[in-house]
């Protein structure tokens, strides 16, 4: 019975990444299952750089300096010298962290159960499979909750002849209907031909692929002005905005990204948080990825759109109230405590008091 040193639950960026700093240049036996291991998928990740991401620079495909938010009446521009907006893509990040790594294998399995047996795990794979490892990451979708918020979203990445080209990213427009949940379009400007527009709503319920793809063509046709365009990837996803963090009970279960509570919920941001974590503790499965600070002002921030209606304010309030270095630092986990103060005093007090007290609960 053949025993790995060590097992992937899941190979999507936060394995990848565990991979790529944990054991490069280790003659260990891994083994990573994923189904969609060999898909086409090429989603976007997004963040602000940091110095925890410097590192990983080359793989960069755009980054701008500049973001703007659009409200109904409002039109509010950032810029960071600093901490410029970058995207990367899956395919580069996967191809960057698996080189090298001849002792990898693949099983293109989904896992239906894992059980630990006396000092390794058995691990049993759809096709009735049992493979055995002495240590696993665990980075399998969490199962979602009906009832709590969710962020849902479908994009689109087409090329036209007719865009006019600004390099400056449209981080939120509100400027469209608000009828299923709290909705704006986010465009990132790739080139003077590409651009990536998606559809992003905040409710309960996830919609139907034609609700988004109605939304993005309207906006397309009346806001860009471009009537042909070429469809070149369509992606979608939804985010937790709720708290997941499987306990690590075993220190060599070990659950990573979404699963191990890397996102953030009141963005959807996971990526940079999982790198920074693992970077800096080697994996101590006891170092959280987020302060207790702003994951209180995460839950407060969450729970006021699940209770209110015309919720936009916040993001026009919180824009207004600091500028593009503070927003980047915030969004990163980086913010000072001067930063935080102005956000927290930018917030509809009533509304935030009393989401202060429901978020206790939760």
């Amino acid at each position: 019975m053949k025993i790995y040193d060590v097992a992937f639950l899941g190979m999507g960026a936060s394995a990848l990444a565990a991979l790529k700093l944990n054991y490069e240049n280790n003659s260990i036996s891994i083994v990573g299952i994923d189904k969609k291991y060999n898909s086409n998928r090429n989603n976007f990740f997004a963040f602000w750089l940091t110095d925890w991401m410097e590192e990983f620079s080359e793989l960069i495909k755009n980054r701008w300096h500049k973001w703007e938010f659009h409200f109904n009446e409002k039109h509010v521009s950032h810029e960071s010298k600093k901490m410029p907006y970058c995207v990367m893509k899956f395919q580069d990040w996967k191809k960057f962290c698996i080189e090298g790594f001849d002792n990898l294998e693949i099983k293109e399995n989904d896992v239906t159960s894992l059980n630990k047996v006396d000092d390794f795990f058995e691990i049993t794979l759809d096709n009735k499979e049992k493979i055995y490892s002495k240590r696993v990451y665990d980075s399998r979708t969490p199962e979602e909750q009906k009832n709590k918020l969710k962020q849902h979203f479908l994009g689109y990445l087409i090329r036209s002849e007719e865009l006019d080209y600004h390099n400056i990213v449209n981080l939120m427009d509100f400027r469209v209907t608000q009828e299923a949940g709290l909705h704006f379009i986010y465009v990132l400007p790739l080139n003077n031909k590409e651009i990536l527009i998606e559809s992003t709503v905040f409710s309960k319920t996830t919609l139907e692929k034609e609700w988004y793809k109605n939304q993005i063509n309207k906006y397309i046709n009346n806001n860009l002005k471009v009537q042909r365009y070429k469809l070149i990837e369509e992606e979608c996803g939804v985010l937790p905005m709720y708290s997941i963090n499987y306990k690590n009970n075993d220190d060599k279960h070990i659950n990573i990204g979404s699963r191990g509570g890397a996102t953030k919920i009141s963005s959807g941001y996971a990526f940079s948080f999982f790198l920074k974590q693992l970077k800096s503790s080697k994996h101590n499965r006891k170092k959280n990825h987020h302060s207790f600070l702003d994951n209180l002002m995460d839950k407060i921030f969450v729970n006021y759109i699940e209770n209110n209606i015309g919720t936009d304010v916040i993001f026009q309030n919180m824009v207004n109230s600091i500028n593009g270095e503070e927003f980047a630092s915030f969004m990163m986990g980086t913010a000072k405590l001067t930063t935080k103060f102005k956000i927290i005093s930018s917030m509809p007090k009533l509304g935030f008091i009393q989401s202060f007290f429901r978020s206790l609960s939760d």
